[in-house]
């Protein structure tokens, strides 16, 4: 790809299992991309910096020093220089004032990297975090927006309530990993026949957990029982559960953030894409909510605003 304008900002979401980064110009346009299998548990002896120089080297090489800035897992404990926690509720200006650098090395006139702190939140004397997701959260906000929950899914799903330009909560469900672990080492999973999407039972789990006044830990065992009980097709177990799943999910959420309700509830963003969030969308029309998918990478603009605020860039 030719590059026309002049490189202002390197954005990096670095995170448990990929290398993402995003050249942009100074009007946040994106000039080039990368993306390598190199996320922080698959980096050899942990030696980020290679990796780093690896990857961004060309770049630099073009276009001499531009300055670099990251989220996700990089600035975990794992990961390079970890930056601690900013606690919830927080805005743009807490994160940026807070950020973690990698040094340069003697002839440098900068740092190698910014790094955006993560945000962690109590609830009933149990600490949640997020690292990563709070960037993408940011740059899906418009401004002057009304109160809006994010929902970012994936493995460890997140629910993210924001109010003023703030975070003001959020909450983790593991439900992918859940599903995970249930179809490949439980019984439940013996009982599946084959993996192809089966609406109507995604539909029949969901509204079981949605309607239902057991918690999920009870109604689990119900994908074995519609099964024997030819309620669900053995075709159809796979997709059931995940419907189980999902609408239990949606429910908690639904408790928790009490303000939710489908004719006056805050906007409903979903950040990703693929066929997870299109099952989302279905979870959310079938307990009578509409949401918003917010299109592209919202990380890049998250990372561009923190960058301006921390006058890394102008």
């Amino acid at each position: 790809m030719t590059i026309q304008s002049n490189p202002k900002l390197i954005a990096l979401d670095w995170g448990t299992s990929s290398f993402r980064g995003w050249l942009l110009d100074g009007e946040g346009k994106v000039l080039e991309s990368i993306s390598a299998d190199l996320g922080i548990l698959k980096v050899p002896d942990q030696d980020f910096q290679s990796v780093y120089h690896q990857q961004l080297n060309p770049w630099f090489k073009l276009h001499g020093s531009v300055p670099v800035i990251a989220s996700g897992m990089i600035g975990s404990r794992q990961g390079w220089v970890e930056a601690p926690y900013v606690a919830c509720p927080s805005g743009l200006e807490e994160l940026s004032e807070q950020l973690a650098y990698v040094p340069g090395d003697s002839k440098a006139n900068r740092p190698l990297l910014a790094i955006v702190p993560g945000m962690n939140h109590w609830s009933e004397g149990i600490p949640d975090v997020m690292r990563g997701e709070e960037t993408q959260v940011f740059g899906a906000m418009e401004e002057e927006e009304p109160p809006m929950i994010c929902i970012l899914p994936g493995t460890h799903s997140k629910w993210v309530l924001t109010k003023s330009g703030r975070i003001e909560d959020f909450m983790t469900f593991m439900s992918g990993e859940l599903f995970a672990v249930l179809k490949d080492h439980s019984i439940l999973g013996k009982l599946m026949q084959g993996e192809a999407d089966d609406r109507e039972s995604f539909e029949k789990g969901c509204l079981q957990a949605l309607d239902s006044s057991s918690g999920l830990l009870s109604q689990l065992f119900s994908a074995r029982t519609m099964g024997l009980f030819q309620q669900v097709e053995e075709e159809g177990i796979h997709s059931y559960l995940s419907g189980l799943i999902l609408g239990s999910e949606l429910k908690e959420a639904f408790s928790r953030f009490s303000s939710l309700r489908p004719t006056e509830s805050p906007m409903l963003k979903l950040i990703g894409d693929g066929k997870l969030i299109e099952v989302y969308q279905r979870a959310f029309s079938l307990a009578g909510y509409s949401t918003k998918t917010v299109p592209g990478n919202p990380a890049i603009s998250g990372l561009r605003k923190i960058a301006r605020l921390a006058s890394i860039i102008e």
